[in-house]
């Protein structure tokens, strides 16, 4: 069974994906996350959701505000044991329902080319890639979304 929690960055679950998150990027990225790893911190986000499949923690996601009517999706992970049930959209989901509801109306992201799962779901999701967006800008390993809700 499926559940989808909504906390902040503070929540010890959230923080605990988080980490399983950070190392696996780790491998993917290695040196190149000394770039990207101070773009990623997500401790003060205040809309972040955990999701939980039979019960254990499964997956996770937050956003930021990134302009007024906008905010950057961050942070979407799911567990290795746990893919390919699409816990992944139902982060982003809850996650643009959310910023809907706080009154944004559009959400931009960005990914690494060495996800190529993560550009699949942007994409299936019906986020269309834009120019990369500061502080991505001219970094060939980046790759940025935008969607309107």
């Amino acid at each position: 069974m499926l559940s989808i929690t909504r906390c902040t960055g503070k929540d010890e679950t959230f923080s605990a994906l988080i980490a399983a998150l950070d190392e696996e990027l780790d491998e993917r990225y290695g040196a190149q996350m000394e770039f990207f790893g101070p773009h990623n911190k997500s401790d003060d986000v205040e809309h972040a959701v955990v999701v939980s499949f039979d019960g254990a923690p499964a997956g996770c996601g937050c956003f930021k505000p990134f302009s007024t009517d906008s905010v950057e999706m961050k942070r979407i992970f799911v567990h290795k044991a746990f893919r390919g049930q699409r816990l992944a959209r139902a982060v982003m989901t809850e996650l643009e329902a959310w910023a809907k509801e706080v009154g944004y109306a559009f959400a931009v992201l960005e990914t690494g080319i060495l996800q190529p799962e993560a550009i699949r779901l942007y994409e299936a999701a019906g986020y269309e890639r834009i120019p990369n967006y500061p502080p991505y800008v001219g970094v060939k390993e980046s790759v940025c979304f935008r969607k309107s809700f």
